[in-house]
């Protein structure tokens, strides 16, 4: 989404689909309170699904005390994560008629989190809003919350395969598998990322500010020299020299391949760029709502 909106190439289906796709990793970042309050995180789910430009009619809504019961389906199965979530997701969509999948999908990562929570097996990310969301616009902030298992990416890593809580739990519960196990299989490569800044920051010298910078990349890993003008309150200047200390040391790469408007992003970071948002956002990239 960086490189639609920056490229100034995008057209105008291009910005609707960022504009909803943004909406949903605000939601995927903080998904509420599913257990404690569901019809405030459900609604806020709803909000975030519907297409840009897209009115709902008040008459298809579910009730309140029906978005209570989907998170009901949920704890039911709080004590197996994966599977609370499933359940709530298929509750949701019996009981709307499967008319969004992106809901579904949202609801059942909510979910999960919120059960995994329950369990102890994730800590509490219960957080307001902060600083970081006003000046990324969102669309840069880091992820950081108690889901672990998105469905877009289990089920569309080697393939796509349409998302349904409905049916088809077996054939799910093997792509999320295989997603998690890959996922773990980067950890040495992103441990020997993280171990390369760390040695970037003890070759600093004098009053150099590299290592307050890297020490914001291991937090932020997509940066633009306004975020670290901002962050370590530095000059532009002061801030692109950094940048380009990381980038001559193969630690960072631009993004956008431009001399304005630039945004870098760790190496590893960039990896991710180009292989895990290009699946979850297949369809958004085309303009339509069911991402």
């Amino acid at each position: 989404m960086v490189l639609r909106l920056t490229s100034g190439t995008a057209m105008e289906e291009d910005a609707r689909a960022a504009e909803m796709a943004l909406k949903v990793l605000t939601v995927i970042r903080r998904p509420g309170e599913p257990f404690g309050a569901p019809v405030a995180a459900l609604r806020r789910i709803e909000a975030a699904s519907a297409p840009i430009g897209q009115t709902r009619d008040d008459g298809d809504r579910l009730e309140d005390a029906e978005l209570s019961l989907v998170a009901d389906a949920g704890r039911t199965w709080s004590h197996v994560p994966i599977l609370a979530g499933w359940r709530a997701a298929a509750s949701y969509a019996f009981r709307t008629r499967r008319s969004s999948p992106v809901a579904e999908r949202l609801i059942f990562m909510a979910v999960e989190g919120a059960a995994r929570h329950l369990q102890g097996l994730s800590p509490d990310r219960r957080v307001g809003r902060d600083a970081l969301d006003e000046r990324a616009g969102g669309l840069l902030m880091p992820a950081v919350t108690g889901w672990i298992v998105p469905p877009s990416v289990s089920l569309t890593r080697t393939g796509f395969r349409a998302w349904s809580p409905v049916t088809g739990l077996a054939s799910f519960l093997e792509a999320a598998t295989r997603s998690l196990s890959h996922d773990l299989g980067h950890l040495g490569t992103l441990r020997h990322e993280l171990a390369r800044l760390s040695a970037m920051t003890s070759s600093a010298h004098g009053r150099s500010r590299l290592g307050d910078l890297i020490a914001y990349l291991k937090a932020q890993p997509v940066i633009s020299s306004a975020m670290v003008m901002d962050h370590l309150g530095v000059t532009r200047r002061t801030a692109l020299s950094l940048i380009a200390e990381l980038v001559d040391a193969g630690c960072l790469s631009n993004l956008t391949v431009r001399t304005t408007s630039r945004f870098w992003a760790r190496e590893w970071a960039m990896r991710g760029v180009q292989g895990w948002f290009v699946v979850v956002f297949p369809a958004a990239a085309r303009g339509r709502a069911d991402t």
